[in-house]
Protein backbone atom coordinates (compact mmCIF):
# COMPACT_ATOMS: atom_id res chain seq x y z
CA UNK A 1 0.00 0.00 0.00
CA UNK A 2 1.17 3.16 -0.89
CA UNK A 3 2.06 5.13 2.27
CA UNK A 4 -0.59 7.92 2.94
CA UNK A 5 0.98 11.52 3.03
CA UNK A 6 -2.42 13.54 3.52
CA UNK A 7 -4.65 14.19 6.25
CA UNK A 8 -8.58 14.24 4.67
CA UNK A 9 -10.70 15.75 7.20
CA UNK A 10 -14.10 15.79 5.35
CA UNK A 11 -14.14 12.12 5.47
CA UNK A 12 -14.09 12.11 9.18
CA UNK A 13 -15.57 16.01 10.30
CA UNK A 14 -19.01 14.83 10.60
CA UNK A 15 -18.19 11.62 12.44
CA UNK A 16 -16.38 13.28 15.41
CA UNK A 17 -17.87 14.24 18.25
CA UNK A 18 -16.20 17.44 20.36
CA UNK A 19 -15.69 17.63 23.71
CA UNK A 20 -13.52 20.57 25.15
CA UNK A 21 -12.25 19.02 27.84
CA UNK A 22 -10.94 15.62 25.98
CA UNK A 23 -7.53 15.72 25.04
CA UNK A 24 -7.93 13.40 22.47
CA UNK A 25 -10.62 15.44 20.52
CA UNK A 26 -9.42 18.47 21.40
CA UNK A 27 -5.94 17.67 19.59
CA UNK A 28 -8.19 16.52 16.87
CA UNK A 29 -10.26 19.96 16.78
CA UNK A 30 -6.94 21.79 16.87
CA UNK A 31 -5.36 19.75 14.01
CA UNK A 32 -8.98 20.70 12.04
CA UNK A 33 -8.87 24.39 13.22
CA UNK A 34 -5.58 25.26 11.92
CA UNK A 35 -6.23 23.44 8.57
CA UNK A 36 -3.10 20.59 9.16
CA UNK A 37 -3.18 17.87 6.13
CA UNK A 38 0.31 17.22 5.96
CA UNK A 39 2.05 13.76 7.52
CA UNK A 40 4.10 13.68 9.25
CA UNK A 41 2.41 16.61 11.93
CA UNK A 42 5.12 19.28 12.57
CA UNK A 43 4.21 20.44 16.28
CA UNK A 44 6.90 22.53 15.42
CA UNK A 45 4.76 24.13 12.68
CA UNK A 46 1.35 24.05 15.15
CA UNK A 47 3.32 26.18 18.15
CA UNK A 48 4.50 28.30 15.54
CA UNK A 49 0.85 28.82 14.21
CA UNK A 50 0.21 29.58 17.57
CA UNK A 51 2.86 32.36 18.10
CA UNK A 52 4.39 29.60 20.57
CA UNK A 53 8.25 30.69 21.10
CA UNK A 54 10.31 27.25 20.74
CA UNK A 55 13.69 26.97 22.15
CA UNK A 56 16.40 24.46 23.11
CA UNK A 57 18.46 24.92 26.76
CA UNK A 58 20.34 23.01 28.88
CA UNK A 59 18.34 21.82 31.27
CA UNK A 60 18.39 19.25 34.40
CA UNK A 61 18.62 16.01 32.70
CA UNK A 62 15.34 14.81 34.23
CA UNK A 63 13.07 17.16 32.08
CA UNK A 64 12.70 17.15 29.07
CA UNK A 65 10.56 20.33 28.09
CA UNK A 66 8.84 22.88 30.09
CA UNK A 67 5.49 24.89 29.19
CA UNK A 68 6.45 28.75 30.06
CA UNK A 69 5.14 32.41 30.07
CA UNK A 70 6.57 35.78 30.12
CA UNK A 71 4.31 38.46 30.14
CA UNK A 72 1.50 37.67 26.98
CA UNK A 73 4.14 35.32 25.44
CA UNK A 74 3.98 31.51 25.60
CA UNK A 75 7.26 29.44 24.64
CA UNK A 76 7.95 25.71 25.00
CA UNK A 77 11.53 24.81 26.58
CA UNK A 78 13.00 21.46 25.42
CA UNK A 79 16.19 20.24 26.94
CA UNK A 80 18.84 20.17 24.27
CA UNK A 81 20.22 17.07 26.00
CA UNK A 82 17.75 15.06 24.07
CA UNK A 83 19.38 13.08 20.70
CA UNK A 84 15.98 12.02 19.59
CA UNK A 85 13.87 13.76 16.55
CA UNK A 86 11.05 11.68 17.65
CA UNK A 87 10.95 12.30 21.36
CA UNK A 88 11.52 16.46 20.63
CA UNK A 89 8.49 16.10 18.82
CA UNK A 90 6.67 14.14 21.54
CA UNK A 91 7.79 16.42 24.02
CA UNK A 92 6.35 19.94 21.82
CA UNK A 93 3.32 18.14 21.51
CA UNK A 94 2.81 17.21 25.08
CA UNK A 95 3.59 21.02 26.10
CA UNK A 96 0.61 21.62 23.69
CA UNK A 97 -1.47 19.87 25.75
CA UNK A 98 -0.52 21.51 28.63
CA UNK A 99 -1.57 24.93 27.03
CA UNK A 100 -4.23 23.50 25.43
CA UNK A 101 -6.12 22.00 28.42
CA UNK A 102 -4.99 23.36 31.77
CA UNK A 103 -2.74 26.68 31.37
CA UNK A 104 -4.61 29.02 33.00
CA UNK A 105 -4.77 26.51 35.55
CA UNK A 106 -1.19 25.73 35.99
CA UNK A 107 0.94 28.46 34.34
CA UNK A 108 4.74 27.64 33.82
CA UNK A 109 5.14 24.02 34.07
CA UNK A 110 8.35 21.57 33.78
CA UNK A 111 7.53 17.75 32.40
CA UNK A 112 10.21 15.50 34.00
CA UNK A 113 11.54 12.84 30.92
CA UNK A 114 9.31 9.85 32.54
CA UNK A 115 6.38 11.53 32.52
CA UNK A 116 6.49 11.98 29.06
CA UNK A 117 6.07 8.08 28.75
CA UNK A 118 2.92 5.99 28.40
CA UNK A 119 3.02 4.61 31.62
CA UNK A 120 5.05 6.24 34.13
CA UNK A 121 2.78 9.66 33.87
CA UNK A 122 2.24 11.35 37.30
CA UNK A 123 -0.81 13.14 38.22
CA UNK A 124 -3.63 13.43 35.51
CA UNK A 125 -2.44 16.39 33.90
CA UNK A 126 0.32 14.37 32.50
CA UNK A 127 -1.73 11.66 31.31
CA UNK A 128 -4.00 14.00 29.93
CA UNK A 129 -0.97 15.84 27.64
CA UNK A 130 0.02 12.75 26.88
CA UNK A 131 -3.10 11.60 25.54
CA UNK A 132 -3.38 15.15 23.59
CA UNK A 133 -0.20 14.46 22.40
CA UNK A 134 -0.44 10.72 20.94
CA UNK A 135 -3.81 12.10 19.20
CA UNK A 136 -2.07 15.39 17.66
CA UNK A 137 0.98 13.10 16.24
CA UNK A 138 -1.47 9.80 15.29
CA UNK A 139 -4.66 10.97 15.38
CA UNK A 140 -7.23 8.15 15.56
CA UNK A 141 -9.13 8.22 12.26
CA UNK A 142 -6.22 8.04 10.27
CA UNK A 143 -3.96 5.96 11.84
CA UNK A 144 -5.98 3.18 12.24
CA UNK A 145 -7.48 2.90 8.81
CA UNK A 146 -3.48 3.00 8.02
CA UNK A 147 -2.39 0.06 10.26
CA UNK A 148 -5.59 -1.69 8.93
CA UNK A 149 -4.60 -1.61 5.57
CA UNK A 150 -1.05 -2.66 5.73
CA UNK A 151 -0.63 -6.27 4.75
CA UNK A 152 1.36 -7.02 7.80
CA UNK A 153 0.14 -7.37 11.43
CA UNK A 154 3.06 -6.72 14.52
CA UNK A 155 6.16 -5.49 14.09
CA UNK A 156 6.90 -5.11 10.66
CA UNK A 157 3.44 -2.80 10.69
CA UNK A 158 4.59 -0.82 13.18
CA UNK A 159 7.98 0.20 11.84
CA UNK A 160 6.11 1.31 8.67
CA UNK A 161 3.55 3.40 11.09
CA UNK A 162 6.67 4.67 12.88
CA UNK A 163 8.23 6.14 9.38
CA UNK A 164 5.11 7.47 8.24
CA UNK A 165 4.10 9.36 11.20
CA UNK A 166 7.79 9.99 12.68
CA UNK A 167 7.28 8.87 15.45
CA UNK A 168 9.17 6.60 18.33
CA UNK A 169 8.71 2.80 17.98
CA UNK A 170 7.82 2.35 21.64
CA UNK A 171 4.91 5.32 21.20
CA UNK A 172 3.89 3.88 17.77
CA UNK A 173 3.85 0.03 19.04
CA UNK A 174 1.30 0.99 21.76
CA UNK A 175 -0.95 3.19 19.89
CA UNK A 176 -0.91 0.00 17.54
CA UNK A 177 -1.38 -2.20 19.62
CA UNK A 178 -4.27 -0.30 21.19
CA UNK A 179 -6.15 0.52 18.07
CA UNK A 180 -5.78 -3.33 16.91
CA UNK A 181 -8.59 -5.25 16.55
CA UNK A 182 -6.81 -8.11 16.33
CA UNK A 183 -6.16 -9.76 20.11
CA UNK A 184 -2.85 -9.07 20.40
CA UNK A 185 -0.28 -7.03 23.30
CA UNK A 186 2.95 -5.23 23.07
CA UNK A 187 5.44 -5.78 25.80
CA UNK A 188 8.66 -3.98 26.67
CA UNK A 189 11.05 -6.31 28.95
CA UNK A 190 14.65 -5.44 30.40
CA UNK A 191 16.82 -7.65 32.40
CA UNK A 192 14.94 -10.59 31.46
CA UNK A 193 11.64 -9.13 33.63
CA UNK A 194 8.75 -7.90 32.05
CA UNK A 195 8.69 -3.99 32.91
CA UNK A 196 5.07 -2.41 30.98
CA UNK A 197 2.60 -3.79 28.34
CA UNK A 198 -0.30 -2.72 26.26
CA UNK A 199 -2.86 -4.58 24.93
CA UNK A 200 -5.82 -4.18 22.25
CA UNK A 201 -9.82 -4.75 23.35
CA UNK A 202 -9.30 -8.50 22.46
CA UNK A 203 -6.47 -9.47 24.19
CA UNK A 204 -8.02 -7.44 27.52
CA UNK A 205 -11.40 -9.30 27.31
CA UNK A 206 -9.62 -12.88 26.73
CA UNK A 207 -9.86 -14.49 29.96
CA UNK A 208 -6.66 -16.65 29.05
CA UNK A 209 -4.68 -13.37 28.44
CA UNK A 210 -3.18 -11.76 31.50
CA UNK A 211 0.32 -9.91 31.65
CA UNK A 212 1.92 -9.50 34.97
CA UNK A 213 4.33 -6.54 35.75
CA UNK A 214 7.66 -7.54 36.76
CA UNK A 215 7.13 -11.26 36.31
CA UNK A 216 10.54 -13.27 34.87
CA UNK A 217 10.92 -14.09 31.45
CA UNK A 218 9.48 -17.69 31.02
CA UNK A 219 13.07 -19.44 29.49
CA UNK A 220 10.78 -20.63 26.45
CA UNK A 221 9.87 -17.38 25.57
CA UNK A 222 11.56 -15.50 22.31
CA UNK A 223 12.16 -12.82 24.02
CA UNK A 224 14.36 -14.18 27.03
CA UNK A 225 16.75 -15.66 24.18
CA UNK A 226 17.50 -11.59 22.93
CA UNK A 227 17.76 -10.42 26.42
CA UNK A 228 21.69 -11.32 26.67
CA UNK A 229 23.18 -9.58 23.62
CA UNK A 230 26.79 -10.28 24.13
CA UNK A 231 25.53 -14.25 23.87
CA UNK A 232 23.09 -13.51 20.79
CA UNK A 233 24.27 -11.42 17.61
CA UNK A 234 20.12 -12.68 16.61
CA UNK A 235 18.23 -9.30 17.52
CA UNK A 236 15.10 -10.36 15.77
CA UNK A 237 13.28 -13.47 16.41
CA UNK A 238 10.19 -14.44 15.27
CA UNK A 239 8.05 -17.86 15.83
CA UNK A 240 5.20 -19.83 17.77
CA UNK A 241 5.07 -20.00 21.23
CA UNK A 242 2.33 -21.48 24.44
CA UNK A 243 0.74 -18.51 25.62
CA UNK A 244 1.75 -19.92 29.43
CA UNK A 245 5.10 -18.56 28.27
CA UNK A 246 3.32 -15.09 28.45
CA UNK A 247 0.42 -15.18 30.60
CA UNK A 248 -0.51 -17.71 33.87
CA UNK A 249 -2.82 -19.32 32.16
CA UNK A 250 -3.30 -23.87 31.37
CA UNK A 251 -3.99 -23.38 28.24
CA UNK A 252 -0.94 -24.07 25.96
CA UNK A 253 -2.15 -22.65 23.01
CA UNK A 254 0.26 -21.27 20.83
CA UNK A 255 0.47 -17.85 19.28
CA UNK A 256 2.62 -15.98 17.82
CA UNK A 257 5.91 -13.95 19.50
CA UNK A 258 8.04 -11.58 17.03
CA UNK A 259 10.75 -9.96 19.73
CA UNK A 260 13.43 -7.04 18.97
CA UNK A 261 16.17 -6.44 20.93
CA UNK A 262 16.17 -2.45 20.91
CA UNK A 263 19.75 -1.55 21.91
CA UNK A 264 18.96 2.31 22.16
CA UNK A 265 16.92 1.71 25.06
CA UNK A 266 18.65 -1.51 26.27
CA UNK A 267 15.09 -3.32 26.05
CA UNK A 268 13.38 -6.27 24.07
CA UNK A 269 9.79 -5.59 22.29
CA UNK A 270 7.55 -8.43 21.70
CA UNK A 271 4.58 -8.19 19.88
CA UNK A 272 2.13 -10.80 20.71
CA UNK A 273 -0.71 -12.17 18.28
CA UNK A 274 -3.13 -14.70 18.96
CA UNK A 275 -4.51 -15.29 15.35
CA UNK A 276 -8.49 -16.33 14.87
CA UNK A 277 -8.96 -19.72 14.59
Amino acid sequence: MAGRNSLNWSNVAHGLSYNSRHPAECARRLLQELNIHALPIQPQNIAKKLEIVIWERDMESQYDGCLMRVGDTWGILINTQIQSQSRKRFTIAHELGHYHLDREATGDRRCRGGELGFFNARGPEEQRANQFAVELLMPSPFFQEDAENLPNVGLAAIDALSARYATSLTSTAIRYTRLSPHNCAIVFSENRQIKYFAYSDDFRRNSDCYLVKNKPLHPEALASSLADTSLNETRDKRGKVPLSCWCPAKSDRLIIEHSRFLPRINKVVSFLWIPQD
